[in-house]
């Protein structure tokens, strides 16, 4: 018989999707699942969903809790989990039948830790034909943690997702999602490709993202602690590489911190945010001294020249976006 494979869906008001996600779930052609259906503390109709659903398959395991945020409902997930391997599904998204056997079959062939799939971003359930190759690539994590924090790398989203993968449930024993954060999967899925010896990617799209009005990263406009969580989210991604001796990673990340942080207080300029800006420097500093503790002394002055000629250097940068 095939391996049990966990599949933990964090549920919060989506009374109206719920169903087409749970059903594609009970439609897979690898049966033998343990679904984690984690109602958190949703104040619609979604946790009486949850129960019908119970109590037609027996695979299928029901969590309520007060509202803890998707973090906090995945780690409650994780948590139980009993397969050998492990999935995330938002309830709003949906898979195809072969899904899970597809991502299995993967992993198992390449003798990965990690197998992923593309995802195919929709607003509507009428799915548009797609003419997108297979193109299987196996990497070691080097590899794909290079691609990872390479925001213009073609595979740079399908990567930092969790959901889309699947995942050797043993890589979870001691990382958990932040509670708390936006940019939950920026704080998590690069720890898990460092544990993960090797990965599968598939750039065929089984997962079916579906593109919510009201959803929190699709919400339009300037999002202030959506831009503090995910630069924390970087300055803990490059102290982790530091510390595990990834120190190109960890390089490139502060980097790539920097640059947010420049572009986020150009926006708080506009938008005579001045308060916010104290909160910016902060992390700025945070990272700075992160760095001249490490001896990382080129990119401490980038950090210390920026923190002291910041209005020069603003100036200087408006003045040449305005060109280009």
């Amino acid at each position: 018989m095939s391996e049990l494979i966990s599949i933990i869906v964090p549920i919060y008001k989506v009374e109206a999707y719920l169903p087409r996600c749970v059903d594609s779930i009970l439609a897979q052609t690898h049966t033998n699942l343990d679904i984690i259906l984690v109602d958190d503390g949703s104040p619609d109709n979604s946790g009486k969903i949850c129960d019908a659903y119970a109590e037609k398959d027996k695979r299928i395991t029901v969590i309520h809790q007060a509202n803890g945020g998707l973090s906090d409902a995945r780690n409650a997930g994780i948590a139980i989990a009993k397969g050998a391997y492990l999935t995330f599904l938002d309830s709003d998204d949906w898979v195809p039948a072969e899904y899970i056997a597809y991502l299995y079959n993967l992993l198992k062939e390449t003798d990965s830790a990690i197998s992923l799939c593309n995802f195919l971003k929709t607003t509507t359930e009428k799915l548009p034909e797609t003419a997108e190759p297979e193109m299987v690539t196996v990497m070691k994590n080097d590899s794909i943690l290079a691609k990872y924090i390479d925001l213009g790398d073609e595979f740079h989203p399908q990567l930092v997702m969790a959901c889309g993968k699947l995942f050797e449930a043993s890589l979870f024993e001691s990382i958990r999602f932040p509670v708390g954060r936006l940019h939950e999967d920026e704080f998590t899925t690069y720890k898990l490709f460092h544990f993960a010896p090797q990965t599968v990617i598939s750039k065929k799209p089984l997962y079916y993202y579906w593109q919510r009005e009201d959803s929190i990263m699709g919400e339009a406009g300037f999002r202030l602690q959506n831009k503090l969580d995910y630069m924390d989210a970087l300055i803990e991604r490059a102290a982790f590489f530091h510390e595990v001796g990834r120190l190109e990673l960890s390089d490139r990340t502060y980097k790539s911190l920097f640059s947010e942080a420049l572009s986020v207080n150009l926006q708080l300029d506009a938008l005579k945010e001045t308060e916010a800006k104290k909160t910016v420097r902060g992390i700025l500093k945070q990272a700075r001294n992160a760095l001249k503790r490490t001896g990382r002394s080129k990119l401490a002055f980038m950090y210390n020249t920026y923190l002291s000629y910041e209005r020069p250097i603003a100036w200087a940068y408006r003045t040449y976006k305005k060109l280009k």
